[in-house]
């Protein structure tokens, strides 16, 4: 499948709040419970602080996802997300578009977080990564 990114605007909100709430959601419901109006306060604030970050993922010029990255102080790139429409999952996509990344970036530590409760992380780990650091909620992985 042949994907392309476009910078993410303020009028994606509807289909960020909807690819949240199905992909999120049940992760998020676990750990802290599920506010709707706390969560769209979230993703707006979110938004308004690195929308330059994001990039919404196009499939035939239909959104199917968004890409987050970003270089912190140290000089790691952090995929802050990747999430993508149930339909197009398991195809593939999400693989290329961290392993291009990961190509591009050779010798750069690159940085993640996952959900304990989320499977995502057997594909982060067949990917390289390995934990590193751990919250209550969330492994953190690195891939040198």
């Amino acid at each position: 499948m042949k994907y392309t990114f476009r910078p993410c605007v303020l009028d994606d909100f509807d289909f960020l709040f909807m690819l949240k709430k199905d992909n999120f959601r049940r992760y998020i419901e676990e750990i802290w419970g599920w506010n709707e109006e706390e969560q769209k306060n979230r993703l707006k604030e979110d938004l308004k602080k690195h929308l330059d970050h994001k990039k919404i993922i196009l499939l035939d010029d239909k959104s199917i996802g968004v890409y987050v990255t970003h270089f912190t102080e140290n000089g790691d790139l952090f995929i802050n997300e990747i999430s993508i429409l149930k339909e197009y999952q398991n195809k593939g996509i999400g693989t290329n578009i961290i392993s291009k990344q990961l190509k591009e970036n050779k010798g750069t530590r690159t940085i993640l977080q996952v959900f304990k409760n989320n499977p995502t992380k057997k594909l982060y780990e067949k990917l390289g990564f390995k934990v590193y650091n751990e919250t209550e909620t969330h492994y953190q992985m690195e891939k040198l």
